[in-house]
C-alpha cells in the first residue's frame, strides 16, 4: 500500500476519542445480538471498568454476565469434545459403506464371470437364507461379535434417525422424512431436546420454557399430551411399548434413547469444524468449506424469538462467521477473488455491520478490476455503520478508502 497524505484526503467526520461507557454498552448489547459474544464481553469489560461507584447493580450484572459466559463457553467445549468422536467414528463408517457399495458390483461381475450359473447376486433375494456352508460361520460370528448386553437389542429395533437443524427443523427415519406430530408444542419438545447437553431436559425445564404462564398441574398436564403426540410421531409404524420408542422418560427427565443411532447436521458441522482448526494450509479451508455448507440458515429458525434457543444460535452462528472469514482471507491472500467475494458476502448476509467483512470485498472487487464496486462497497459500508451503529468507519477501512481512490492499492 502507499503511503496517505492528509492533504489527499476528502474531509470525512471521523472522531477517534475513547467511547463512553454507554456507548461501550450499546456496542457489547450489539455485539451480543448479533452472535458475537467475544466481542461483546470485551465491550462489557471496558465499560465496567469506567463505572463509578453509583452504578453497583449494573457493575454486578456485568460481572455475572461475563462469568456467565465464561462457564457457558467451558460448558460447550465440553459438549463438543465429547461429541466429536461419535461424529468422526460416524462419518468415518458412513465412508465404509460407500467403498464398499463401489466395490461390489465389480466383485459381482467377477464372481458371475467365474461362474455363468449365478445369474443374480444373493443379495437380491427378498428373504435370502444363508448358503448351507455358511450357516457354521455365521453362527460363531455372531456368538464372538454380536454378542452384547441385551441393551443392544434395543438400537436393532428402533431405526437412525437424522435431524436437521439449521435452516429448518427436519427429522428422517432411515432416511426416510417423519412427518412430526400437529401439536406445535410436541415439535417444540424435539426441538428443545436438541439444544440441550445428551438431548434431554427435566420436566421442570419443559414446563418453565413452552408453558410460562400456565400452572404447574395445567402445565404438567399439556406436557404430557404433547410428548404423547410427539412419541406417535416418532414411532409410527414401530412395535414400541407404551412409554417407549425414541422419547424415554426417567426420574421425570425426558430425553432422546441413547442407544439410538442420532446423526444431527450439528454435530457434523461441529466436527468438521474442529477438523479444520487441528488442520494446517489447504485442509483447513477445506473443512470449513465443508461445515459451512451445512450451515443453510440459523439454527432453529422456528424458534428465533425463544429464549432457550438463543444461546445456542448465537455460538454456532459465530462458530460460522469465524469460518467464513478465514475463508475469505484466505482465499484473498491465494489471489482466489471470486471466492473471497462468496464467503464475505455470507458473512454480512448474516451480519451486515461486520467491517471486516466490507473491507475484504472492498479489496477482493479492486483486485479484480472492479474500482466503482470498491468504492461502491465503502460507501455501503459507511452508511450502515452509520445507519445501526451510529459510528464512523475504523481507520483502517478509511485509508483503505483513500488508497482506492487513489488507485495505489497493489
Amino acid at each position: 500500500m502507499g503511503s496517505l497524505h492528509s492533504s489527499d484526503q476528502p474531509a470525512l467526520n471521523v472522531e477517534f476519542e475513547y467511547p463512553s461507557p454507554v456507548l461501550l454498552l450499546e456496542r457489547g448489547l450489539h455485539s451480543v445480538r448479533e452472535g458475537r459474544y467475544a466481542e461483546g464481553v470485551v465491550y462489557f469489560i471496558l465499560a465496567r471498568e469506567q463505572l463509578g461507584s453509583g452504578y453497583i447493580h449494573l457493575a454486578t450484572v456485568l460481572d455475572a454476565f461475563t462469568q456467565g459466559y465464561i462457564a457457558y463457553w467451558d460448558a460447550q467445549q465440553g459438549l463438543q469434545e465429547a461429541s466429536k468422536r461419535f461424529v468422526q467414528v460416524d462419518v468415518e463408517q458412513q465412508s465404509r459403506i460407500v467403498t464398499l457399495q463401489t466395490l461390489l458390483p465389480a466383485l459381482v461381475e467377477e464372481a458371475q464371470a467365474k461362474s455363468p450359473a449365478m445369474d443374480q447376486p444373493a443379495i437380491k433375494n427378498q428373504n435370502p437364507l444363508p448358503h448351507p456352508a455358511l450357516r457354521a460361520p455365521l453362527q460363531d460370528a455372531q456368538r464372538r461379535y454380536l454378542a452384547a448386553p441385551a441393551r443392544v437389542e434395543v438400537i436393532d429395533t428402533l431405526p437412525a434417525l437424522h435431524i436437521t437443524c439449521f435452516g429448518g427443523f427436519a427429522v428422517k427415519r432411515s432416511g426416510l422424512p417423519v412427518v412430526l406430530c400437529s401439536n406445535r408444542n410436541g415439535q417444540a419438545i424435539l426441538r428443545y431436546l436438541m439444544t440441550q447437553q445428551g438431548y434431554r431436559a427435566s420436566v421442570d425445564m419443559l414446563m418453565a420454557a413452552l408453558w410460562t404462564e400456565d400452572e404447574s398441574e395445567v402445565a404438567h398436564h399439556k406436557l404430557q399430551v404433547a410428548v404423547s403426540a410427539l412419541r406417535r410421531s416418532l414411532n409410527n409404524g414401530l412395535d414400541c411399548d407404551p412409554g417407549g420408542g425414541y422419547i424415554l422418560c426417567k426420574n421425570r427427565v425426558y430425553q432422546l434413547d441413547s442407544l439410538v443411532p442420532l446423526r444431527t447436521d450439528v454435530d457434523e458441522f461441529l466436527a468438521y469444524y474442529q477438523a479444520g482448526q487441528q488442520a494446517s494450509g489447504d485442509s483447513v479451508a477445506m473443512q470449513f468449506e465443508k461445515a459451512c455448507q451445512l450451515y443453510t440458515g440459523p439454527f432453529l429458525t422456528e424458534d428465533l424469538y425463544a429464549d432457550w434457543s438463543f444461546m445456542r444460535r448465537e455460538q454456532l452462528s459465530h462458530i460460522y462467521l469465524t469460518m467464513c472469514s478465514t475463508l475469505a482471507e484466505h482465499y484473498l491472500e491465494a489471489g482466489r477473488y471470486e471466492d473471497t467475494l462468496k464467503w464475505a458476502t455470507a458473512i454480512l448476509k448474516e451480519n451486515q455491520s461486520d467491517e471486516a467483512a466490507h473491507r475484504q470485498l472492498i479489496r477482493a472487487y479492486f483486485a479484480l478490476g472492479r474500482r466503482s464496486d470498491a468504492l461502491r462497497q465503502f460507501h455501503r459500508c459507511q452508511y450502515i455503520l452509520n445507519e445501526e451503529l451510529g459510528v464512523q468507519p475504523m481507520p483502517e477501512t478509511i485509508e483503505l478508502f483513500h488508497i482506492i481512490h487513489r488507485g495505489e492499492i497493489s
